[in-house]
């Protein structure tokens, strides 16, 4: 009887914990979450601890040489004795942070920061490590104040790291849209704990005219108790489809999202155009299908002009973006794949390739050419693929 009660008992254990793995995995691919934040959790289930600092990035594969769309030597890298960046150049930093995305841009003593990677990606740790901590790279490459923060979506794997940008970094602007009763996770509560804290100033995508949105703010304040603070209406906290940003010499366009409401969160995913120089950059978020077709009718309607010499491609690769019509539409020189190597999604996925392909588009994947840097100088660019982070 002993020995049948040991069974019985040892096999309720091996039950209990395979349903705990389950439901952190299930969990974990409903969140966005990466393999290597799902890591820790799992084997915490069998007493073991394991830091986001021990989970390292796989390595790259061979490297391909630098090239541009113009060949030669970059006669002037824009940088001052003092650090900063002049507007004769700008410097693109693709992040290599696993199945996530993390993009900076400089140029003329400005800085955008695009998304911020999973929740361990900018650990602040004096620890040995080669997974990239993102506060850590910022500050090496100069960066003391952020004058754009972009929170594409409020996905895990683009802004779960965002509340310690904005803890360690002054932070001018942030653009998101702003749908916080709609969505509640760790990582974007304490972003708004954050943002609130330090007083940044907040940027919402908005397809409300000026009349709308007073009428609405008009409405609340009436229905507020004695003594709760009223809604203010400020123009500026506002951006619309079409809308430029001021960000130095370059002309930065939003582009995405057109609509107030999507089935997918992705949808929601801000967009911009950068151009600096005659270069074109497409920053696409994970915007999906629904996205790109808004897109393409956006530049139907007004003459906006998608063509870009280089594409942040749309969620990964996934095939629920990248539809051949965009890819046709937006005709990028070179595409960037932010992707981790053995991902859980399979990405980035075939079709997405294969149409890239079919406009002659030159590929980089990072889980194959790790971080990338990319110098637009004089009409031209150049990556640069000599680029890592900096282990400390």
């Amino acid at each position: 009887m002993g020995s049948s009660s040991k069974k019985k008992s040892m096999k309720t254990k091996v039950i209990a914990v395979v349903i705990a793995i389950a439901i952190v995995l299930v969990v974990g691919f409903l969140n966005h979450e990466s393999f290597d934040t799902m890591l820790p959790k799992i084997a915490s289930i069998f007493g073991i601890e394991i830091t986001p600092e021990t989970v390292s990035k796989p390595e790259a594969t061979k490297k391909p040489e630098t090239t541009g769309a113009q060949n030669g030597e970059n006669k002037n890298t824009g940088k001052t004795a003092d650090g900063n960046y002049t507007d004769d150049s700008m410097e693109v930093y693709f992040f290599d942070v696993g199945q996530a995305d993390a993009i900076l841009v400089m140029t003329g003593g400005k800085t955008m920061l695009v998304d911020t990677g999973n929740a361990g990606d900018a650990e602040v740790t004096d620890k040995l490590t080669d997974k990239i901590n993102l506060t850590h790279e910022l500050k090496r490459l100069g960066v003391e104040k952020i004058d754009i923060l972009v929170a594409t979506h409020p996905h895990e794997d683009h802004m779960g790291s965002m509340y310690k940008i904005v803890k360690a970094f002054d932070v001018e602007d942030v653009y998101i849209t702003a749908w916080e009763e709609k969505f509640s996770k760790n990582y974007y509560d304490r972003f708004w704990e954050a943002v609130e804290e330090k007083d940044v100033h907040v940027i919402s995508p908005t397809t409300l005219s000026e009349k709308e949105i007073k009428a609405k703010v008009k409405d609340y304040n009436s229905n507020l108790e004695e003594g709760e603070e009223k809604l203010v209406y400020n123009a500026s906290d506002y951006i619309r489809l079409g809308d430029t940003v001021d960000f130095g010499n370059a002309v930065v366009t939003m582009i995405a999202p057109a609509s107030a409401e999507y089935s997918d969160t992705n949808d929601y995913s801000i967009v911009f155009m950068v151009e600096f120089e005659g270069v074109r950059l497409l920053l696409t978020g994970d915007a999906g299908k629904d996205s790109e077709e808004e897109m393409l009718k956006f530049a139907e309607e007004t003459g906006f002009n998608l063509d870009c010499d280089i594409l942040k491609v749309g969620h990964h690769g996934s095939r629920t973006a990248n539809t051949e019509e965009f890819i046709a539409a937006t005709k990028p020189e070179y595409a960037i794949i932010m992707v981790e190597e053995g991902n859980s999604y399979g990405l980035p996925d075939e079709e997405p390739i294969e149409r890239l392909e079919k406009q002659n588009t030159v590929i980089y994947q990072t889980m194959e050419v790790g971080d990338i840097k990319l110098l637009i100088n004089d009409g031209s660019y150049q990556f640069d693929f000599s680029y890592d982070y900096e282990v400390k």
